[in-house]
């Protein structure tokens, strides 16, 4: 007796092949695996993008950080050499004035703060 494969609109007769339609089912879960890999495939990407763009940014945001940080650096300097500046001047308008030796002081204890928030910067 000839066991063929279950064909549409073949006669009635001819038992469908056992092995074909197992191979069917297998074929179905593998296709239906594949699926579910290329949909988290596209998902992973998208989320790698993502993340590529992320590192990015904060690559960006921690240069542009360094780029202020120095520039804050120099302006402290700068400040500091004209706090300087004007403590000698005043100091040489009125080196017995007692109310000018004290704001030359108050402009010592400012600038100390100024460098301890520095310090703090660094």
């Amino acid at each position: 007796m000839f066991i063929g494969f279950y064909l549409p609109g073949a006669s009635p007769y001819f038992r469908p092949n056992p092995f074909y339609e197992n191979l069917k089912i297998k074929e179905k879960e593998v296709m239906s695996l594949l699926h579910n890999l290329d949909t988290k495939n596209i998902e992973h990407r998208e989320k790698f993008q993502e993340l590529k763009k992320e590192i990015n940014f904060y690559c960006n945001l921690h240069s542009w950080l360094l780029m202020d940080q120095a520039c804050m650096k120099k302006k402290l300097v700068t400040l500091k050499q004209e706090c300087k500046e004007l403590q000698r001047y005043l100091f040489e308008l009125n080196p017995n004035d007692e109310e000018e030796q004290e704001m030359t002081s108050n402009l010592q204890t400012q600038q100390n703060v100024v460098s301890g928030t520095a310090g703090d910067m660094e």
